[in-house]
């Protein structure tokens, strides 16, 4: 018998210094997107028991509300009152004659991300192929290595051109974790596998940069120990000059602590040591504004951030007032600006929410 889906991954941080500066969060819902098959629908498969499958996700950008949904095999552009300003994909017995709309025939949609100009970047996969090694058993939680390519495309949802390894088509990208535009609009495409992480950025058509992880030594010396460090995320600067890189450290396979750095793309290393996190239960979810980094709890199941800023100094404590219903699964995720949204998958549709 299968069980209710109910997956929340939650942004949070667990403190016990009343001295921090202390902000409450309560949601505000700004649009729900139906379940149908009508242009601005979402597909939703449901049984008796919950949800058969996972196969819409939701992204934010500047207002657009981006869904990728891999039942109606589309790609949409959505207003949060409901206006579709952009289909790609199967567009069958769609009306079209007031939005945009371009057919296109996906693989399997992976992640999809927008620019400042509202092009459409899209990972097209070829196949599903998942290791779940050291990642425990939950599909969602393991490294996907389908062979991909990522999809361009403008505004108007016309094919612009396609980006492998090195450019225009060439090798496909392997292990895609997620898709980042900088604020030169810029295509940071963020790759790991089970061992590595890899960086590959995209002016245009032209790979401009690329970076292979494994040539760093991230290991640890004290009083004859050695610890040895693996990255566990990547963040990207807006600029795209620099990232944010988690390091976590182990003894044997016992996680002692984390060690969040500074990299520069343009120099080529390490600049700096940014915090170090003796509990290894915070970790790293995102940078914001090239100023704020905010780290999440992983064992607790209230949602609360833990905001620091770029010398590593803890400087708010932000929780969010989550009422949790019986949603079939959750995602809390920031937009380009720090805007803290959530989104919950629901029998009739998906209910988006704005955290003020």
């Amino acid at each position: 018998m299968k069980k209710w889906l109910i997956l929340l991954i939650f942004p949070l941080i667990l403190t016990d210094c009343s001295f921090w500066k202390s902000t409450t969060l309560n949601p505000k819902r700004v649009a729900f997107i139906s379940n149908g098959t009508k242009a601005g629908n979402v597909s939703i498969k449901t049984d008796e028991y919950g949800l058969e499958d996972l196969s819409v996700g939701i992204s934010i950008y500047d207002n657009n509300i981006c869904v990728a949904d891999n039942e109606l095999r589309r790609v949409q552009v959505v207003k949060p009152n409901g206006d579709v300003e952009l289909v790609i994909g199967s567009i069958k017995n769609l009306n079209t004659n007031d939005i945009p709309a371009e057919s296109f025939n996906f693989g399997t949609i992976g992640n999809v991300a927008m620019d400042e100009d509202d092009n459409v970047y899209v990972q097209n996969k070829f196949s599903q192929i998942r290791d779940s090694k050291a990642q425990g058993d939950a599909g969602t939680d393991s490294i996907d290595f389908s062979p991909s390519y990522i999809l361009v495309f403008n505004k108007k949802g016309e094919l612009q051109y396609t980006l492998g390894q090195k450019g225009t088509p060439d090798t496909p990208l392997y292990h895609i974790e997620r898709l980042v535009v900088d604020s030169k609009n810029r295509l940071f495409v963020i790759s790991r596998s089970s061992d590595s992480w890899t960086i590959y950025r995209f002016s245009g058509k032209n790979r401009d940069y690329y970076i292979n992880f494994n040539t760093l030594d991230f290991r640890d010396r004290d009083e004859g120990n050695v610890y040895e460090g693996k990255i566990d995320n990547i963040k990207v600067y807006s600029t795209g000059d620099s990232l944010l890189i988690s390091v976590s450290y182990y003894h044997g396979t016992r996680l002692k602590y984390i060690k969040i750095f500074e990299f520069s793309i343009t120099a080529g290393k390490l600049e700096k040591t940014i915090m170090e996190i003796p509990d290894p239960k915070n970790v790293l979810f995102d940078i914001i504004d090239d100023k704020y980094i905010y780290l999440w709890n992983v064992s607790n199941d209230e949602p609360k951030f833990e905001v620091a800023n770029l010398d590593g100094n803890i400087i708010n404590n932000v929780y969010m007032n989550m009422k949790i219903k019986r949603n079939y699964y959750s995602r809390i995720l920031l937009d380009e600006a720090g805007g803290i949204y959530s989104y919950h998958v629901q029998k009739n549709g998906i209910e988006i929410m704005k955290w003020e």
